[in-house]
């Protein structure tokens, strides 16, 4: 296993803050999955969906992202080599860095839109504020 730097010359595993990021990121996860959880039940024994789908975007959204931006604070300066034909079928060359660390910043930039389609948050916060406080 490649242990990957904090910049202070220990491994991320070590690192303190992060592994607190680490650990809350997959606190929120699981309070996602048992909210989803929670709205299937409801859905299969005939209740309408209410705002709790749009609470549900907007969180699944948002923990994606922090997700994302977690591997690339992970892959460091391995998240976006220049070297564009690695991400074509077919190629053989070396991978650069461990894992899928090259391709850490392209999954980022584009991620970074699960935020605005499907509906974007604003208008998910908007249709709870209706549903939840009647506005």
């Amino acid at each position: 296993m490649t242990l990957i730097e904090d910049g202070f010359g220990a491994s991320m595993l070590e690192n303190a803050s992060f592994k607190q990021r680490l650990a809350e990121i997959e606190i929120e996860l699981q309070a996602l999955e048992y909210s989803e959880l929670r709205t299937l039940a409801a859905l299969s024994v005939g209740k309408a969906p209410g705002p709790e789908s749009s609470i549900l975007k907007i969180v699944g959204t948002e923990l994606a992202q922090k997700m994302d931006e977690m591997f690339v604070e992970l892959a460091g300066y391995n998240c976006l080599p220049f070297v564009p034909e690695q991400f074509e079928p077919g190629f053989d060359g070396d991978a650069i860095g461990p894992g899928d660390s090259a391709s850490a910043a392209l999954t980022y930039f584009n991620n970074r839109k699960l935020s605005i389609f499907g509906g974007s948050n604003e208008i998910q916060r908007n249709i709870i504020t209706k549903a939840v406080l009647g506005l």
